[in-house]
Order: C-alpha cells, then structure tokens, then sequence
C-alpha cells in the first residue's frame, strides 16, 4: 500500500514503480502531501522540521523510528511498523528470519578481526565509521572489532589507517567509494593486512541509511563467510 518513497529507499525487485519524493532529510511538504498519504513512516532523521509541521498541521500522523544499531532495535521497529499499519500479522516471518540469522552470526563472529568502516574515500584520506555510526552497528554485528577508537564519523588520512593495521576493511558503495578506488587513491593501503589477504570488501551503504535494515544483517551473513573463506595473512 506504499504511495511513494525517497531516494535512499530500495524496492523490492519486481515492485511496481512509484513517485519519489526527495531525500528523507530534506522531504518537500508539497511533494507528501501530494501524495494523499494517510501515514508517514521514516527514521529520526526525516525532515526538515517545518515539513513535519506541515504534515502535522494537516492532520498526516508521522511514525518516527530511531536507528537500529543491533537486531533487537530493529525487531522492535519492525513490530512498531506493523502495529502503526494494523498489519501485525505479517511481521512474524520477518522476525523470524531475523531471529535465525541473528543465531547465524553468533555462531560464526569475527572476535579477531579488526575492521575499518570507510564511507567516503579521497586522495591521502578516508571517512572511517566511529562509535555510535551505522558502519560501526555493522562492525558490531560481524562480533569484530572497530579499528576507530571515536565517536561519529572522522577522516583519517591513509598513514594512519595504514598504522592501526586494519584486517577488514570495508568501503561503503557510495560517494565514489568503491575497494579499487581506494587502493588507487590511497596505494600505501595495499600494505596493511587487509589488502594482503584479499580483504578489502565493498558493503552496499544504502541498506545502512538508518541504521540497520533486514538487509544489512542478510549483507553481514554473506560478509561473515566471504571473510571466514579468505583467512588473513
């Protein structure tokens, strides 16, 4: 029953199209409520706030989730959204998915890795994923550890990144960060351990917009065993 979406939302394949309204930090009033939609659902981020005034203002009631930062966060926004759609039949395959993956990647974590979470690569430096972040959420759920010892986001120029000797390192597939632009941007990056073994490792950023998204923690079971298969050096 979905009227439209923003840009940083992903369809299932095969979904019939739908209008896009914009990013969902910078929504247009005018574009929403276009739309006739009798429920808006989105992160903590959505806004700006004169447009959710807007939508308050013509009786349009909002359903802000925080950012899942593990599964049990996400389970709750998913039964949060189904209960808000009067839809709660349909969230028990969800979560049970959830639950048998989350039983996968306890299984199998990644205690010894030490990974770093790049966002947004360029020459000489990187955006790399501290405490708190969605990047650092997806280390958390691969049980690795955070090479990044700071809260947020932080740019680290290739030296230091080359000096904390990171086993993973994981490019975010967006702003141009892709694994060979990296290395091609930041060629002392091909002596850490990372490189060595192989495992310089794209993530599909858009499934982390807000947080952890059911298709994250699919990514990080595909994550564990690529990683487990490619043993560092």
């Amino acid at each position: 029953e979905l009227a439209g979406l923003d840009v940083t939302s992903v369809l299932p394949t095969g979904y019939r199209e739908l209008p896009t309204v914009g990013y969902h930090r910078a929504l247009p009033a005018e574009g929403l409520l276009a739309l006739n939609p009798t429920l808006v659902i989105g992160s903590q981020h959505i806004g700006p706030p004169k447009v959710l005034a807007t939508l308050a203002s013509a009786g349009i009631p909002v359903l802000q989730l925080p950012s899942a930062h593990n599964i049990s966060e996400l389970k709750h926004n998913i039964a949060e959204i189904a209960i808000a759609t009067g839809d709660e039949s349909r969230d028990d395959a969800v979560l049970a998915r959830l639950d048998q993956q989350a039983t996968q990647l306890l299984e199998s974590p990644l205690p010894a890795e030490r990974m770093a979470f790049v966002l947004a690569v360029e020459p000489g430096k990187m955006r790399i994923a501290g405490s708190g972040t969605s990047g650092s959420a997806f280390i958390d759920l691969l049980g690795a550890q955070n090479i990044a010892d700071f809260e947020a986001y932080r740019t680290l120029s290739a030296e230091a990144i080359l000096e904390l000797a990171p086993t993973v390192i994981l490019v975010a597939g967006h702003e141009g960060a892709t694994p060979e632009r990296l290395l091609e941007l930041n060629g002392i990056l091909q002596y850490t351990p990372a490189a060595k073994s192989g495992r310089i490792l794209p993530v599909n950023a858009t499934n982390l917009v807000a947080g952890l998204s059911p298709e994250a923690v699919t990514d990080a079971v595909g994550l564990t065993k690529t990683i487990q298969q490619t043993p560092a050096r």
